[in-house]
């Protein structure tokens, strides 16, 4: 399955993992995969079922306020996912 972009963005708030100015890219077969792989790297706050970031976008989202928002501005961090070539 092909791969997609999705942007994680975060608030003022200090438990966030990231600042307002910074976002995260993960890339994903899906959004739900995208969601996962995230929490794995920025796990949910404790007893909390929400994700640790404001707001998740997909690509052509992002791109609609990038350059209002994000202009110039590199992601603070990617994460994807590697699968491993079966063995024969």
């Amino acid at each position: 399955m092909e791969t997609r972009r999705y942007y994680f963005t975060f608030g003022s708030d200090p438990l966030y993992p990231f600042g307002r100015n910074d976002y995260v890219v993960v890339e994903a077969e899906s959004a739900d995969q995208a969601g996962r792989l995230f929490q794995a790297v920025h796990p949910n706050r404790p007893y909390s079922n929400c994700l640790n970031c404001a707001f998740v976008y997909t690509e052509p989202e992002f791109n609609g306020f990038r350059d209002h928002y994000y202009h110039h501005v590199e992601p603070i961090e990617t994460i994807t996912l590697q699968k491993r070539e079966e063995r024969e």
